[in-house]
């Protein structure tokens, strides 16, 4: 649609309409009114003339100029009537009560503020369009039952995808909103309001993103799914990574698919195993045995690293790794109850 088309159909509404009268009325002693395409008041200084006929717009509109009245009469009030016109068409009339020598000067900087809101909205609607449309593209695309048709691959072109081409997806999330601008030179799609889904089609550009996004984002999770055909799946391995980052890992913020695969195939199988949830539940009553536990893994079962890394005795790291073995039935140190305590350790993650 052009910008004529737009402006033609461009209607004021009262809420803008009122706005701007009200902001306006603190600097011009006089009372405003704002009037839509047919000459009725949307918006006004005086409360009780909104959505009555102002006879003064009317003639504004017939004449498709400025209307000046210099005296009261039995269905205007004197003063200063200005069209406002966008492209050719009038959409609206702004009118000030009170002398017309006085109020004039005031005419033309009221309807500038309106053509500049009109412009506002419309570029922000523009805008919203846009944005609706790429996140109805990206909806389709996360679907795992979507086939790429050619008009899908065409729209994917404006937003710099080739559909037919291999993907690697980067996901991430960060514990602060990110900016819907964030400057990066690949596609992206905020997934909330702090994570994206970072599509990726050129190796060489992954380490300059993970830069990027660690200098914005210092406290940002960051996973990356292997090379896909679709969109769906390389998200969908992404997100199973970072479970498991949010899961196991306590010092790590990267993590890729490649390294973690099996575990994440281990806990397909376990897909709503109420054993995981019950441990799950168990622990989560006391952070302290989830934290030990995590360190513990992370320093690969070396007991004086792990106590060490929290800053305790090895007795009361081996206390600790008891009462978890005590809470759930599964021993730490035993590598293939440890192997169910990791997965419940993921598993709890949402």
């Amino acid at each position: 649609m052009n910008e004529e088309g737009e402006a033609s159909m461009y209607e004021l509404t009262h809420i803008q309409a009122q706005s701007i009268v009200d902001r306006m009325m603190k600097d011009i002693p006089y009372n405003i009114n704002i009037m839509d395409r047919t000459g009725m008041i949307i918006g006004s200084g005086n409360k009780d003339r909104i959505g009555t006929l102002h006879h003064g717009a009317v003639q504004a509109i017939q004449k498709r100029r400025i209307v000046e009245i210099f005296e009261d009469e039995e269905f205007v009030k004197k003063g200063i009537n200005l069209p406002i016109e966008l492209n050719g068409n009038i959409i609206g009339v702004v009118g000030i009560s009170g002398e017309v020598e006085v109020t004039r000067p005031f005419g033309n900087i009221l309807k500038s503020a309106v053509i500049l809101l009109i412009d506002n909205s419309i570029a922000m609607e523009k805008k919203n369009v846009q944005k609706n449309l790429k996140q109805e593209f990206f909806t389709q695309v996360i679907n795992a039952e979507t086939a790429y048709t050619q008009e899908m691959i065409d729209q994917a072109l404006i937003y710099g995808i080739q559909l037919t081409r291999p993907f690697q997806i980067i996901y991430v999330e960060s514990p602060t909103e990110i900016d819907e601008h964030f400057a990066i030179s690949v596609p992206f799609f905020k997934m909330t309001q702090t994570s994206l889904c970072i599509v990726v089609q050129v190796a060489d550009q992954i380490e300059d993103l993970q830069q990027a996004l660690e200098k914005h984002y210092p406290n940002t999770l960051i996973s990356m799914s292997n090379w896909n055909d679709k969109i769906a799946d390389g998200l969908a391995q992404a997100k199973s990574a970072m479970r498991v980052l949010k899961g196991v890992y306590t010092n790590q913020k990267h993590i890729s698919y490649a390294n973690c695969d099996l575990i994440v195939d281990m806990l397909k199988s376990f897909k709503n195993d109420v054993r995981l949830e019950r441990l799950a539940h168990v622990l989560e009553q006391n952070y302290e045995l989830i934290k030990t536990l995590q360190i513990y893994i992370n320093c690969n079962l070396n007991l004086n690293e792990t106590a060490s890394k929290l800053m305790i005795h090895r007795n009361t790291l081996n206390y600790r790794l008891n009462k978890i073995n005590q809470a759930t039935g599964k021993d730490p140190k035993n590598v293939m109850e440890l192997m169910e305590l990791i997965l419940m350790l993921i598993n709890r993650v949402e």
